[in-house]
């Protein structure tokens, strides 16, 4: 008889959407730091550059304001999302407490495995600053705090911050290289591996806190200097 298992296990992939390419697109260009935060977003000018109609990129740009990356205001138009200085310094606060409690479950789950996943990210991290690589240290700094919070095993913990990440990566973007050195950044990582090295846990949970208030620093003075930009112009 012929085998026909092997068949009915092969599934055909389905083609994405233009809506779906054009959702990842900007996406991307967002959290890569490529659109500036609150900057416009056109639906003529982005199907003109993606050689389509607007009503993919319309339906787009509504999906990703469900995802908070865009913030669609009647009557003016679609913007890549933005901050109060105050609303940065809350989320890097929440980040706080949500990432020192997966560290600690981590930590009793995990040990080994996490530091030995933390060493292997801080190496690929050096090698970025090595080599100049901005996108792929902030790939990297994305991943370092993913391993953390997917070793807790807590998925609404994972859950949690999985819908805070894109914002997060948007932000460091757009900070990377400009209000602190990376190299402070490789630096807080390698502390805190070398801490939990050492079995010093409340050392590096103590540095972990730091490390994210120095970046909410970052974040606020960022968006401190754009609000200034945004009444500059419309004075």
């Amino acid at each position: 008889m012929p085998k026909t298992s092997a068949a009915r296990a092969t599934r055909i992939e389905r083609p994405k959407s233009l809506t779906e390419l054009v959702k990842e697109h900007v996406r991307g260009r967002i959290i890569n730091g490529e659109l500036m935060l609150g900057e416009a977003l056109s639906e003529n000018v982005l199907a003109a550059q993606l050689g389509i109609s607007k009503t993919p990129v319309r339906e787009a740009l509504l999906q990703l304001k469900l995802e908070g990356l865009v913030d669609i205001q009647p009557q003016r138009g679609s913007f890549a999302f933005s901050m109060a200085p105050e609303e940065a310094s809350e989320l890097c606060q929440y980040r706080v407490i949500l990432e020192s409690a997966a560290l600690r479950d981590a930590l009793h789950n995990d040990e080994t495995g996490l530091v030995a996943a933390l060493e292997q990210n801080v190496r690929r991290m050096e090698k970025a600053v090595a080599d100049n690589d901005m996108p792929g240290y902030r790939r990297l700094d994305t991943e370092y705090h993913r391993h953390i919070l997917e070793r807790a095993g807590n998925r609404f913990l994972t859950l949690a911050h999985q819908q805070l990440e894109m914002k997060i990566q948007a932000l460091r973007a757009s900070v990377t290289s400009k209000h602190r050195t990376v190299q402070d950044s490789l630096t807080e990582h390698q502390n805190i591996v070398k801490l939990l090295r050492a079995r010093e846990k409340t050392k590096a949970l103590n540095l972990l806190g730091v490390h994210i208030r120095a970046a909410s620093r970052d974040y606020q003075i960022l968006l401190q200097e754009q609000a200034r930009g945004r009444e500059r112009r419309s004075g």
